[in-house]
């Protein structure tokens, strides 16, 4: 029997205000700078939803409500599964913060849905943000917590 797949599982949470996407740009020196949504690892014994929500306060400072997901990013060739939430801003204004711990988060800024960057990555998840329907009108799953009976 092969051995079970263990992935890195990643939480973003996507945020439109005025029809402008919040987006964080990660600069690595070994590859090319990109933009995606903010986010990150979720830790062990972590909830997705917790971890969506200490990521948003680490690197943008602001702390968020999420109504559900709005996509699961499978990828094995980067050995990651990303669960793509919507979320509300709650308090706080999205900007860096100095508490991300993030040393490759260069820059936060919001861009209007239709004119997402082209080294948005994933490109499924730029086609879908930048679509016709706005972030607000797209369908969510819920998310909840496994609790043994």
């Amino acid at each position: 029997m092969p051995p079970t797949r263990t992935p890195r599982l990643k939480a973003r949470v996507a945020i439109e205000r005025d029809g402008r996407i919040l987006c964080v740009l990660h600069a690595k020196p070994d590859q090319e700078p990109f933009w995606c949504l903010p986010g990150g690892n979720v830790d062990n014994a972590e909830s997705l939803s917790d971890a969506a929500c200490r990521e948003l306060l680490e690197e943008v400072g602001v702390t968020v409500e999420l109504d559900g997901a709005l996509l699961i990013l499978d990828g094995p060739s980067v050995d990651a599964v990303e669960v793509i939430f919507r979320g509300t801003i709650t308090a706080g204004s999205a900007a860096m913060s100095a508490a991300s711990g993030d040393a490759y988060l260069a820059e936060a800024q919001w861009f209007d849905r239709t004119a997402l960057p082209a080294n948005f990555r994933p490109a499924s998840l730029r086609q879908l943000l930048s679509g016709p329907t706005p972030l607000a009108a797209l369908q969510t799953i819920a998310v909840g917590d496994w609790r043994p009976s």
